[in-house]
C-alpha cells in the first residue's frame, strides 16, 4: 500500500508561512493561513502570530477569528495564537466573558486558562455564575491554571454546590495548583459515583495524618479500594514509616491482594500503577517484583519502580531471576532494563548461579546485565563465568570492568585468575586492561609485550593504561606515539596527562603534530589537562585546522589555559562549521570580541547558530543590543530561537 498525501501543495503552503518576514506586514497572510486547510500550517501561523512582538495589534483579527462558527480549525489556531499574547490579551478577552454568545464566553475561559495569568482570576470567577454549563466548567478548568488566592477560594466553594460537574472541574482545578481544602469538604465527595476519582486524586495532595487514615479504611473495601488507590498515585510527599506501615496493615486485610495488585500494576491508568507501586513497597509483596518492573513500561515510573525492586530485597530480586525460565526472560525491554538495573545495585553472593544462567542464555542485553551484577556480587565464585565472558567481544569490555571492581574484595583471587589466563591465551585488549587494573606495576612485563603485539587494538589497551605502571610508563608511550596506527597513538594521547613535566612534553609536542585529526583533538585535551601553557601557540594554530573536531578541542583548551584571545576567538568564529562557531559564543560571552561578533550572528542562516548568540548577547550584551534582539526575533521563524531572543530581550530591558 503507497501513502499518498491528500495535499502536496501543503508543504509550500507551510514553507511560505515559514519563510515570511516578521512585523506588521506578515499579519494578514498569517491570518488568512489560519483558515488553511492543513493543521501544520494552521499551527505553524499561530506560533508566528504569537511570536511578532507588537501584540496589542493582533488581539481584534485574532477575536474576529473566533467568530467563525464554520470554521473551527481555524477558532482553535486563533486561540492558540491568544495564548501566546500575554498580558495585553486578558482585557479584550474578558470583555469577550460577557459576550451573548456562550460559544464565544467559553473560548474567552479557555484562553485566560491557557494564558494562565492571575489578573485574569476575578472575572473567570464572575463567570462560574454563567448561564451556560460550558461556560462555568471552562471558568473553573481555567482557574486551576491563573491560580492566586481568589481562585482557590472560589474553587473551593464549588465544592459545596449541587453540580457534580462543576465539582469535578473545582476538584481537578485545586489538583493541578497542588491546594487541597479542608478535609471535611473533601470526604463526602470521595462517595459519590461522580467525584470520586477526582475528590480521591485531590486527597493525596492532602499533607495530613488523618487524610491518610482514610485512604487505609477504603483500601480495606473491594468496593473503593481501587479509588483510593488513586490518592497514592497522586500523592506529593513522601509516607512516613507510620503511614507504610498501615498501607501494610491495610494490604493483609484483602483476600485478594496479589491479583489485585498485579491487574493495578498493569493498568493504563498511570496513577493507579503508582499507587500499587507505593502498597507493594509498604506491604513487602516480594512475588510481584516482575509485575513491578514491567510497570516502567513507557518510562514514566521507572524511578519508583527501581526503588521499589530494591525495597523488596533478595526476595524480591529472586523472583526475577530464578525459575525456569526465569521472570526475567519474558519482560518487555523497559521491564527488563529497570530489573537489570535493581539486580546490578542489589547483587548478592546468592545471585551467582542464577546471573551465571543468564548469562549462558544467549541473549545479549541480559548478558550485559548478568556480567555487571557478576561483578557486584563480592563472591568469588563470580570470577569463573567473567573469565569466559572476557572472551566474548560484546561482553568483553564490561567484563573487564566487572573483574576490576570484583577484585576490590578478592584481589588475590582474581589477580591468580588472570595471570593464568594472560600467560596461556593470546593478548586481548580488554584482557590487557584488566590485567593492568589489577596487577598495578607488576603488569609492565604484559604491556611490553603487548607493545609488540601484531595487534593495533593490543597496542592502543595497552598505550591507554601504561600509567599503572608509573616506572615503565613513558617508555610504553614513547613507542606509542611514533606508532604507525592512530588507534595507538590516540590511546597515548589519552594517557599522555599523567606523565610527569619532564617525561611528558616531549612525547604531547609529538602528538600536537600529529597527522591524525582524532588524534590532534586528544592531545589538544591532554594539553588542557596537563595545564601546558607552553602549548598556546601551536593551540591558536590548530584553530584554523579544517576539522571542526581539532578545532574545538583546540579552543577549548586555549580558552582553560588562558591563552584565548580575541584574535584567537576571531579566527574561530569563522570557522564553517557552526558546531564551532556555538562553542565560542557559548564560552566566550566575556570577550567583546565575541559579543561583537554573538550581534551580527543574530543573521546567521543557521537556526542553532542564532540561538547561541542570543544566548551569548543574553549573559555579555548591553542595553545597545535590545532593538537588535527585537528585531531579530520579530523576522525569526525558528520556535527555539525565537524563544532565545526573547529571554535575552527580557535579561537585557531589566538591566
Amino acid at each position: 500500500m503507497t501513502w499518498v498525501d491528500p495535499d502536496p501543495a501543503a508543504e509550500g503552503r507551510y514553507r511560505t508561512i515559514s519563510e515570511l518576514s516578521g512585523g506588521p506586514s506578515a499579519v494578514p497572510e498569517l491570518i488568512e493561513a489560519l483558515f488553511d486547510e492543513s493543521w501544520r500550517v494552521r499551527r505553524l501561523a499561530a506560533e508566528r502570530l504569537g511570536s511578532l512582538g507588537h501584540p496589542d495589534a493582533l488581539v481584534a483579527p485574532l477575536l474576529e477569528v473566533l467568530t467563525r462558527r464554520g470554521q473551527p480549525g481555524a477558532r482553535n489556531a486563533a486561540a492558540t495564537a491568544l495564548s501566546h499574547l500575554g498580558g495585553v490579551a486578558v482585557a479584550p478577552l474578558v470583555r469577550l466573558l460577557r459576550d451573548v454568545d456562550p460559544d464565544q464566553r467559553k473560548f474567552a475561559a479557555d484562553i485566560l486558562g491557557e494564558l494562565g495569568l492571575e489578573a485574569a482570576s476575578p472575572a473567570l470567577i464572575d463567570a462560574l455564575t454563567d448561564d451556560d454549563p460550558n461556560v462555568r466548567v471552562a471558568a473553573a478548568e481555567a482557574l486551576g491554571k491563573t491560580g492566586g488566592p481568589l481562585a482557590r477560594a472560589a474553587l473551593e466553594a464549588l465544592l459545596a454546590r449541587t453540580d457534580p460537574l462543576l465539582q469535578v472541574s473545582a476538584l481537578e482545578a485545586l489538583t493541578a495548583l497542588d491546594a487541597p481544602p479542608p478535609l471535611p469538604a473533601l470526604v463526602p465527595l470521595v462517595a459519590h459515583p461522580l467525584t470520586r476519582r477526582s475528590a480521591w486524586r485531590l486527597m493525596g495532595h492532602v499533607r495530613h495524618r488523618s487524610a491518610w487514615v482514610l485512604v487505609v479504611q477504603h483500601l480495606r473495601a473491594k468496593a473503593t479500594r481501587d479509588a483510593a488507590l488513586l490518592a497514592l498515585g497522586s500523592a506529593t510527599a513522601s509516607f512516613s514509616g507510620d503511614v507504610e506501615a498501615e498501607l501494610a496493615l491495610a494490604v493483609t486485610g484483602v483476600d485478594d491482594a496479589l491479583a489485585w495488585l498485579a491487574r493495578c500494576l498493569g493498568s493504563e491508568d498511570l496513577e493507579r500503577r503508582v499507587g500499587a507501586l507505593h502498597l507493594v513497597r509498604a506491604a513487602k509483596l516480594a512475588e510481584l517484583s516482575p509485575k513491578v518492573a514491567e510497570a516502567a513500561e513507557g518510562g514514566a515510573a521507572a524511578e519508583l519502580c527501581l526503588a521499589v525492586l530494591s525495597s523488596l530485597g533478595t526476595p524480591g530480586l529472586v523472583a526475577l531471576v530464578e525459575g525456569t525460565p526465569p521472570a526475567l526472560l519474558a519482560m518487555s525491554r523497559e521491564g527488563r532494563a529497570v530489573a537489570g538495573e535493581a539486580l546490578v545495585e542489589n547483587a548478592t553472593p546468592r545471585f551467582v548461579p542464577a546471573l551465571t544462567a543468564l548469562l549462558d542464555a544467549g541473549e545479549a542485553e541480559l548478558a550485559e546485565v548478568a556480567v555487571r551484577a557478576l561483578g557486584r556480587t563480592q563472591c568469588a565464585d563470580a570470577i569463573a563465568p567473567l573469565l569466559r565472558a572476557l572472551d566474548d567481544d560484546g561482553l568483553s569490555a564490561a567484563a573487564a570492568r566487572a573483574l576490576t571492581f570484583l577484585a576490590q574484595t578478592y584481589p588475590a583471587d582474581v589477580r591468580s585468575a588472570l595471570s593464568q589466563r594472560v600467560e596461556r591465551a593470546p593478548l586481548q585488549p580488554h584482557l590487557v586492561r584488566a590485567w593492568a587494573n589489577v596487577a598495578g606495576h607488576e603488569a609492565l612485563p604484559v604491556l611490553r609485550q603487548a607493545m609488540h603485539h601484531e595487534s593495533d587494538a593490543v597496542r592502543a589497551a595497552a598505550a591507554q593504561v601504561a600509567m599503572v605502571a608509573p616506572a615503565g610508563a613513558a617508555g610504553l608511550l614513547g613507542m606509542a606515539v611514533v606508532d604507525e596506527s592512530a588507534r595507538v597513538r590516540r590511546g597515548a594521547a589519552r594517557a599522555v596527562s599523567g606523565l610527569q613535566p619532564s617525561e611528558g612534553r616531549a612525547l604531547l609536542e609529538r602528538l600536537l603534530d600529529d597527522r591524525e585529526p582524532s588524534v590532534l583533538s586528544l592531545a589538544c585535551t591532554a594539553a588542557m589537562e596537563r595545564g601546558a601553557e607552553w602549548a598556546a601557540p601551536r593551540l591558536r594554530a590548530l584553530v584554523t585546522h579544517a576539522d571542526a573536531g581539532v578545532v574545538l578541542a583546540a579552543v577549548q583548551a586555549a580558552m582553560v589555559l588562558g591563552a584565548a584571545d580575541d584574535a584567537l576567538l576571531t579566527r574561530a568564529l569563522a570557522h564553517p562549521d557552526g558546531e564551532v562557531v556555538k562553542q565560542v559564543l557559548t564560552e566566550g560571552a566575556s570577550s567583546r570580541a565575541v559579543v561583537e561578533a554573538a550581534a551580527w550572528a543574530l543573521s546567521d542562516p543557521r537556526w542553532d547558530v542564532r540561538a547561541a548568540a542570543a544566548r551569548t548577547l543574553e549573559v555579555g550584551g548591553g542595553p545597545e543590543h535590545v532593538e537588535l534582539l527585537e528585531a531579530a526575533a520579530q523576522r525569526e521563524a525558528d520556535p527555539l530561537a525565537h524563544q532565545a531572543l526573547l529571554t535575552a530581550r527580557t535579561a537585557l530591558g531589566a538591566r
